[in-house]
């Protein structure tokens, strides 16, 4: 038998799965700040899968599609263990924001992280997170999203080492738009690529989709994903699928150039290869006029479309990938 995984205030079983909470501090009423975190500790020994969701308190994707997994994982059959953290920041999940409305000063801990122990609040709950995850993780997957105000597509986010960029297209036949990210860098991702390890963020959802049908659907997708990692590294049964080619890139924020209400076009499709003048969508002024079009910059794909209509002279409208070149050998042993 397998020794337990020990993480914060738990020891997991080999063949079980179970709950534990990473401490972060004391509240002003004498209670535990901490970061709750499920674990399935499979039977037989494998790599250490961490799954982080909500970095931004007002992308609850990451959280359903870790318990959808967790309802389909059975830990005497997996090799290895899954780690699901449903919301690194406790804080600002439950206040619906991107960061601890509470702490302006370190508001968004996925430019900040890892944090320190004697930082601002923020800092210090990335702090009990990395040193829970970064000896113990081989593979990460951070779930983002559109928050309260975009949708995002099926986008992958890599940290551009070769661990990072296998784990990016072990995700399955639906993520072939895979966009490199530094090494070393202030997320969770490129903070582990720095120790020569795999990681990446996934984007996929928004708070248009979270109601009924399209929660569950964005929840499954990604567990799907989950799943599919799991079969490529050898931690579950079944036979993992990928896409035949990885369009790689770079993004560009396509910004307002008025205020008022923004409308995108009906016709847009996301992840779809659209010519350069493509039109993305209307910004109307409140007596019905036309006062700005955005459209396509290059040849290239949308894979982030404001939501939220009113926007200001300045945000952002749509998010827009440029693709550089098609890879096939992300995979080393499917080149």
């Amino acid at each position: 038998m397998r020794d337990a995984f020990v993480i914060g205030s738990g020891q997991i079983g080999a063949g079980t799965i179970g709950r534990a909470a990473l401490p972060v501090g004391i509240a002003a009423d004498g209670s535990a700040k901490e970061i709750p975190v499920l674990v399935c500790h499979g039977a037989e020994d494998g790599p250490v899968l961490w799954i982080n969701g909500a970095t931004h308190g007002d992308e609850p994707e990451g959280a359903f599609s870790i318990f959808r997994l967790f309802d389909r994982l059975d830990p005497a059959e997996v090799s290895g263990t899954v780690v699901g953290v449903a919301a690194m920041n406790v804080p600002a999940f439950e206040a619906g924001k991107r960061g601890d409305p509470l702490d302006s000063f370190t508001y968004d801990m996925n430019r900040m992280y890892p944090g320190r122990a004697d930082g601002y609040p923020s800092e210090r709950a990335a702090w009990a997170h990395w040193i829970a995850m970064k000896d113990s993780c081989d593979l990460q997957i951070a779930v983002h999203s559109g928050g309260e105000h975009s949708y995002l597509a099926h986008m992958i986010f890599a940290a551009d080492n070769p661990q990072s960029l296998e784990l990016a297209a072990a995700m399955g036949a639906r993520w072939d738009l895979v966009f490199r990210s530094g090494v070393g860098g202030n997320n969770p991702a490129s903070k582990l690529a720095g120790l020569g390890k795999a990681g990446i963020t996934v984007e996929l959802g928004g708070n248009c989709r979270t109601l009924t049908s399209d929660f569950h659907a964005v929840a499954d997708d990604l567990a799907d994903g989950y799943l599919n990692v799991m079969q490529h590294y050898g931690m579950t049964h079944g036979t993992a699928s990928y896409a035949s080619e990885w369009r790689m890139g770079h993004q560009q924020a396509l910004l307002a150039p008025s205020s008022g209400m923004w409308v995108g076009d009906e016709d847009v499709a996301f992840e779809t290869e659209m010519p350069r003048g493509t039109p993305l969508g209307r910004i109307y002024d409140l007596y019905g006029a036309i006062t700005g079009e955005v459209d396509a910059p290059e040849d290239g794909v949308v894979f982030g479309l404001r939501s939220r209509p009113s926007v200001l002279e300045g945000e952002w409208c749509c998010f827009y990938g440029i693709i550089d070149e098609v890879r096939t050998d992300l995979i080393p042993d499917r080149a």
